[in-house]
């Protein structure tokens, strides 16, 4: 098993900070396989990364300011590694996407909605009476 100290340091603070075990013993089992320090080093980074997401999902207060700020940050980034033609066609897709998710997300909430308050009207004189 030619793992670094780090890696197994990383694995055991993941562990102790309520990360799955399971999943932390798949990296441990595959780590005594043989696979590479680079698959290691991209599992930690999605480890870490989703535990960090998860952690700022949890505590975070989203108001429509931080909101913006963090798509600012997000078309800024863009704009500094890509053309504007790429940046715009990428922030209209998701958009599009976004948009037709959000849409379809509240007619089922509304459908679901509508269907949990109707009482039938015999219940309800039942209920009355």
């Amino acid at each position: 098993m030619t793992c670094s100290r780090l890696a197994l340091r990383l694995l055991a603070r993941a562990d102790n900070g309520g990360t799955h075990e399971a999943l932390v013993g798949d990296l441990l089992e595959e780590i005594a396989r043989g696979r590479s320090q680079v698959w290691l080093c991209q599992q930690l980074i999605g480890l870490y990364g989703v535990a960090i997401a998860t952690e700022a999902r949890d505590r975070a207060r989203l108001t429509p300011s931080i909101v913006a700020l963090a798509l600012g940050i997000a078309l800024a980034g863009g704009f500094s590694i890509a053309s504007v033609n790429n940046v715009v066609e990428t922030w209209l897709g998701f958009y599009l996407v976004a948009g037709t998710l959000s849409l379809f997300a509240h007619m089922a909430s509304r459908t679901n909605d509508s269907r949990r308050s109707v009482i039938p009207v015999d219940a309800q004189e039942s209920i009355a009476g």
